[in-house]
């Protein structure tokens, strides 16, 4: 089984939070990595903490070397933060941290990244926050009652979802949805599960497969986002599908890998908060009677 455990924490401040007006766990995620690597620094003054950082990097700050099988330069990270407003002054913000395989056991370690984070300052005007650790818990993952339709609810946007290099913003077709998040999974537990879905999972015929679904809009279409880094001035473009797909087939063959979409999101950003989803299978009784 492939761990899940979430971690949740509130911040408060006096003042309203200046958190990114579209995806504000964006914000969380950019002062994130910067406590990630104060952190890491600190313990690495440390006598006697010098394979414990080099640990650190290897878990949290993943480059790949060339050995790793992964496209992209950077690897996957064992985390994905998201969270909403828990007042609607926007004066407090509940945030999530859902952590993948063996970073489950660093629990510890992402509540000293979080207190960094607090008093280092969120938002644009760098407001310090009160945090408060809420609770934290290991999921055991459920199981799946399948019908032949399929409704997928994309709360924020799929950034940069692509498939044969093609760009996909304002629809998200099965036959992207399945093969990004085979790849996405199969990279996470080979990095830091145990690298049984490779094993167990037909990765091939699987997204053969997918193809024969067939994929619709319920509502939504392109979201147009962007932040920019307020230490680096970075520009990072976050536009992608939001609303509610619709998928009819036979969904047996993928139903291993959509037990953990709604936990590890798609798309280029997911760690950032975006492609955060909802899944649930519709009762064919209900559409019958046109209460969809």
């Amino acid at each position: 089984m492939f761990r899940v455990k979430a971690q949740y924490y509130e911040f408060a401040s006096p003042e309203k939070m200046g958190l990114h007006h579209d995806i504000p766990t964006i914000t969380f995620r950019g002062a994130f990595g910067y406590a990630l690597a104060q952190v890491i620094a600190r313990d690495g003054c440390i006598p006697g903490l010098k394979s414990q950082v080099q640990l650190y990097r290897r878990i949290f700050m993943p480059e790949n070397d060339g050995t790793k099988e992964s496209r992209n330069r950077d690897l996957a990270r064992p985390f994905v933060l998201r969270g909403f407003y828990s007042r609607p002054d926007r004066r407090s913000f509940l945030l999530q941290i859902l952590l993948f395989g063996i970073a489950a056991d660093y629990g510890a370690f992402f509540d000293r990244v979080v207190e960094v984070m607090s008093y280092m300052g969120m938002g644009n005007k760098r407001r310090i926050c009160h945090f408060e650790k809420l609770n934290s818990v290991e999921y055991d993952i459920p199981e799946l009652t399948p019908s032949e339709d399929l409704e997928v609810s994309f709360l924020t946007p799929c950034a940069k979802l692509k498939q044969n290099k093609k760009l996909y913003e304002d629809r998200v077709p099965f036959h992207v949805l399945m093969p990004r998040l085979i790849d996405r999974l199969l990279e996470l537990d080979n990095l830091y599960g145990d690298g049984s879905f490779q094993e167990k999972w037909d990765t091939i015929g699987m997204k053969q497969k997918s193809r024969q679904v067939e994929s619709r809009v319920e509502c939504g279409g392109v979201f147009r986002a962007k932040r920019t880094s307020g230490r680096t001035g970075q520009e990072m473009f976050l536009s992608g599908f939001v609303g509610k797909m619709h998928y009819q087939g036979d969904f047996l063959p993928f139903l291993e890998p959509l037990r953990y979409l709604p936990f590890v999101n798609i798309g280029r950003f997911n760690v950032f908060g975006c492609g955060w989803c909802v899944i649930r299978f519709l009762d064919n009784s209900l559409q019958q009677k046109g209460e969809l």
